[in-house]
């Protein structure tokens, strides 16, 4: 069987087509952002300051806009495009297996839920039920649907996606091998929320290290980012 003949099989698996030639230069720089990122977020989204949430769709939408405009578009777009040197486009898109790709996204939703709660019960089963005063989502209004869906995609996905799967899991794979770094991504992803959950919220960076497993499962199944991405918007 010859290679061309693999790659055109649309029953295998899709190897790792995210460059995996970065630089020292490039691996200092891409840190920076990372971390730069972490502590954006524990800023704009963390407990330090009580946040608009969308059942205020005004105020909510104001802090939507200024983490796309900052974190998007500022930090992590024109911070490896510009500064770290890495087109992040075909990081994200491949459009020889496009619909495949939002397939599985749609598919790893369905997985990625079931995965969260059998990972959260199983935390619940060692660590005991979740606090008394745990945050309780409610019910948003549909403007308050489509600003969650707007932050799901463009700043929790975009973000998260190009950050912890297209640029950290690529170098550990690159050290370690494609199934530790899946390991390893997801625990670096749970500690990464420190500052973004509170200490006493242990379900919560369960359930972001069960995501981490599917979206960085997807990575290395699909190849590209987009499959886990529309797995993460929709989680949001």
């Amino acid at each position: 069987m010859t290679s061309e003949t693999v790659i055109n099989d649309p029953q295998t698996p899709i190897e790792s087509t995210i460059d995996h030639s970065f630089t020292q230069t490039q691996l200092r720089r891409g840190g920076i952002i990372l971390l730069a990122f972490v502590l954006m977020r524990a800023l704009l989204w963390g407990p330090f300051w009580t946040q608009p949430t969308p059942t205020d769709p005004l105020q909510y939408g104001g802090l939507v806009l200024v983490t796309i405009l900052v974190g998007s578009v500022g930090l992590v777009y024109l911070g490896f495009t510009r500064w770290v040197g890495v087109d992040i486009v075909p990081w994200w898109v491949d459009r020889e297996h496009l619909f495949r790709d939002i397939a599985w996204g749609l598919a790893g939703f369905i997985i990625a839920l079931i995965v969260t709660a059998g990972m959260a019960l199983g935390f619940q089963s060692l660590l005991g039920p979740r606090p008394p005063n745990a945050p309780v989502a409610e019910a948003p209004s549909p403007v308050g649907t489509l600003l969650l869906l707007v932050f799901g995609f463009a700043v929790a996905s975009f973000q998260e996606e190009t950050l912890f799967r297209g640029f950290l899991q690529t170098e550990l794979a690159d050290r370690y091998g494609a199934w530790p770094a899946v390991v390893l991504q997801a625990g670096a992803f749970s500690v990464a929320h420190v500052g973004y959950y509170p200490f006493t919220a242990w379900y919560l960076f369960a359930a972001a290290f069960a995501g981490g497993l599917v979206y960085g499962w997807l990575r290395k199944r699909r190849g590209r980012l987009l499959s886990p991405g529309i797995t993460h918007g929709l989680l949001g």
